[in-house]
This record gives structure tokens, sequence and C-alpha cells, in this order.
């Protein structure tokens, strides 16, 4: 299989020669990455995969759009907006088998040898205009490396590739040029014809030591930092149902969310992991849910994951207003009521 692997590092021992290899690595991954051309994921605006997972949702969102009574497919002749947050679940990464990795992870994004391990670290995500309809368009997402940054020692480094990703309609024979002349654009402040904008931060890596895995066994069950005060709580136990069905519906392969053997002895964790997106697609889903109430819709978000969350395991999505601004603080305690992602989210009228 071929994959776009690095050379193999040099183990070096400090001095000017030292910062002269971490500065060459941190500059050739991102002169590599960012030249990356990543290919245009098309996909249709059908109703299905909402349904799908708003049944999949509805016994843990109440009052939700999730909670509708109605399990029947919606129709393509009165089309419903697509739901905040469930762009997620479209524009799956269209990759072939010999483009996983041992992991399931894809090739798209990863820097290559030694940095083989995978975790979403945060992003942020920008809705400048209401949400498309599911009426059946044809849709695009236009993906591009924006940002690669290196940070920690030598040996130990972890490589961040900030990933944007730009969702529009588009017409059945435009061609990928026009597409990405409507869509893309190097200024992040210019938003196109895009209806969603989304910022997603991969941290890459490298395999864990056994002495590693034990060492980061023993750090899990400590109390985190703890958040009291809230407008807002909704509590929720994320099932390995929920993984597998998340993961089906993104065409996600990562074993951290499937397999619980692949999880404790190559990552150190004591249970599947909850997904980044699904995550964020619970976060605003409920936060949706709050803000509607007010005739307020989301803007924009911006999240950080500070600790894993864990299938089987409580975790409590909390919010209050910011100051009195439309901001919000928004966050997700996890059993212990350690906070395990922060965020700030932004709204207008709808």
């Amino acid at each position: 299989m071929k994959t776009n692997s690095l050379r193999p590092l040099i183990s070096l021992r400090g001095g000017r020669h030292a910062c002269r290899t971490y500065s060459s690595l941190s500059e050739r991954l991102h002169r590599e990455l960012t030249a990356r051309k990543l290919p245009l994921t098309y996909d249709y605006l059908h109703p299905q995969p909402s349904h799908l997972l708003n049944l999949t949702l509805r016994d843990l969102l109440t009052h939700s759009q999730a909670s509708s009574d109605n399990a029947t497919l919606p129709s393509l002749h009165n089309p419903s907006p697509l739901p905040v947050g469930q762009h997620l679940i479209y524009f799956p990464p269209q990759v072939t088998l010999s483009q996983l990795l041992p992991d399931g992870t894809d090739t798209l994004h990863t820097p290559g040898d030694p940095f083989n391990r995978r975790l979403w670290a945060g992003g942020n995500v920008r809705f400048p205009v209401r949400s498309p309809l599911l009426d059946g368009s044809r849709a695009v997402c236009i993906e591009s490396i924006r940002n690669v940054t290196v940070k920690g020692r030598e040996g130990d480094e972890k490589v961040i590739v900030t990933i944007e990703r730009r969702i529009g309609k588009v017409p059945e024979q435009e061609t990928a040029d026009q597409t990405w002349g409507r869509i893309w654009k190097e200024n992040k402040d210019n938003v196109g014809e895009s209806s969603v904008i989304e910022n997603r931060d991969l941290i890459f890596m490298r395999l864990k030591s056994s002495a590693q895995i034990e060492a980061d066994k023993a750090q899990f069950g400590k109390p985190g930092r703890i958040l009291r005060r809230a407008t807002f709580r909704h509590a929720l136990i994320p099932t390995k149902a929920l993984l597998f069905r998340f993961s089906a519906l993104t065409f996600n392969a990562h074993s951290i969310h499937l397999d619980k053997g692949y999880t404790q002895d190559q990552e150190g964790y004591p249970n599947l992991l909850v997904h980044g997106p699904l995550t964020l697609t619970l976060l605003l889903s409920v936060l949706h849910q709050q803000m509607s109430r007010s005739n307020l819709r989301i803007s924009d978000i911006e999240y950080k994951n500070l600790a894993p969350l864990f299938v089987e395991q409580q975790l409590v999505i909390c919010g209050k207003p910011k100051n009195g601004t439309g901001s919000w603080d928004v966050w997700i305690e996890g059993p212990d009521g350690g906070l395990a992602v922060r965020c700030t989210a932004h709204t207008t009228s709808e």
C-alpha cells in the first residue's frame, strides 16, 4: 500500500542542530501537506441519512429535532432543512480499502510515518446562510489542508493538521474548476457560496510504547476540572449501538470507536471512545433545541476537545449565556463532572 510516508527522524541531543531539525520537520510537513490536492467529495442531499440519524438520536435528545413521533422518511416534495450539525454525516470519505491504515483511518490527511495515531482535537463551524434543504440536490464538499503545526519535544512531537471543509450545492453539469471558483476562497473570511464552513484540527502522534500505555491506563478515573453553574444541562449515555450507527453513517472505520481490545491494548483507553464529530453533533443538537425556544439560530461555534468521552459513561451537555452578547459558553462534562469539551457559540435571530 502506498502512503505519504516521511523519512525516519534522526535522534538528536539538543542544541542548535536539534532546533534546525525540528524546524525543518515542521516546515517540510507544512509544505508537503498544504500542497496536497484533496479530491472533491460529492453527495446528494437526500433526507435518508438525516432521517436515520434522527431515529438513532430520538431516545437521547428530548424535545429536539430528533424527537418527532413521525418515523416516516420525509418527502422530497416538502423538504425540510438540513438540521444544524448534521452535515457531518454527509460527504463521507470516498476511499478504497487500500487507502485505510491499520487503525481504520484513511490516508487523506495523514503526515505518514511515524505519526500513525490520530485524534480529533477540535475546530470550528460557521453557518453563514440558512441550512440547505434536503431535497435531493447535488452538493459538494471541498477540502483543503489550511495549516500544519508541530508541537512537543523532539521524539514526542504532535502534528496538528488543520483541515477546512466548504459545503455548497452544485449543478450537475458544473465543472470542478467552476465549483472551486464559486465555493472555495483562499481568504478564510470570504464565505463564497458556502452554506457550511468547517475547520477540523486533527492531531497525529507516534504509536505508544507498552510503558506509555500502562502509564495512561493509570491516569483514567482521576477527576478533572469541575464546572457547576449552567443555564441548561442535558445528560445522556452513549451506547455501543450509537457508536456503531454513527460509524456506519459517516463511513468511519477507526478502531477506537469499534474495537475495545484495540482501544485498550494499543491506545491505553479503558473503553471505546465517542467520536469527535458525534460529540459535536450531540452538542449542536442540544444547543439548537435551547436556542430555538428564543427564536435564535447558531451562526458559528468554536470547540476544543480536552478529555476523551467513553461509551456507556454519562456525559452532560451544559451551557450559559455569555455577558448578554448573544454568545454562549457551552461545555460537556464527563461522568466525574470534569471538563471534556469547551465551546463558544454565537447566535443570530431566526
